[in-house]
């Protein structure tokens, strides 16, 4: 093989694992058995904004910004508290802003445009005084899944 292909080779053999190697070790997702038994709160809620801050927590509005390595944006979903199952905070305040995973290149337009118009009501587990994902970014089920989650989360609790 020449110097000229064996390179190539080599190129595109690193050009196919950069995307494997950049996303191992990031928590993309997470089962409903691992977010019940961490889950400090379960509750039913839905999608009813979504904002962008900036590293010293002020607001974004310019729909390009991204988040990702490197930046300090976190764009995160407000989340209207429709029925509180489990906490063991004193107060679940009615509306909720959960931070998206930070690491991922996303930019405030793009979510806002997956979550315009979303109504559904789903199954919201948090952790921690600040109502945050059990992993990042992940803390949204479907709805169906609430009497397997409590369940979940009962037996851990024991």
């Amino acid at each position: 093989m020449t110097v000229k292909r064996c390179s190539a080779r080599l190129l595109g053999l690193i050009a196919t694992l950069i995307p494997l190697i950049a996303l191992a070790g990031l928590p993309f997702e997470a089962t409903l058995e691992e977010m019940a038994q961490q889950a400090d709160h379960i509750l039913i809620g839905r999608v009813v904004g979504v904002d962008m801050i900036d590293g010293a927590g002020r607001q974004v509005s310019d729909e390009m910004r991204r988040t990702g390595p490197g930046s300090r944006n976190t764009i995160r979903l407000h989340i209207q508290v429709d029925e509180v199952l489990v906490t063991n905070a004193a107060v679940v305040p009615e509306v909720l802003p959960v931070p998206l995973a930070s690491h991922l290149h996303y930019s405030l337009g793009q979510i806002r445009q997956a979550h315009a118009g979303d109504t559904q009501v789903r199954l919201v587990m948090l952790k921690g005084a600040h109502f945050e994902g059990i992993k990042p970014g992940v803390f949204l089920r479907p709805l169906g899944d609430r009497e397997e989650a409590l369940r979940l989360y009962a037996d851990a609790q024991r």
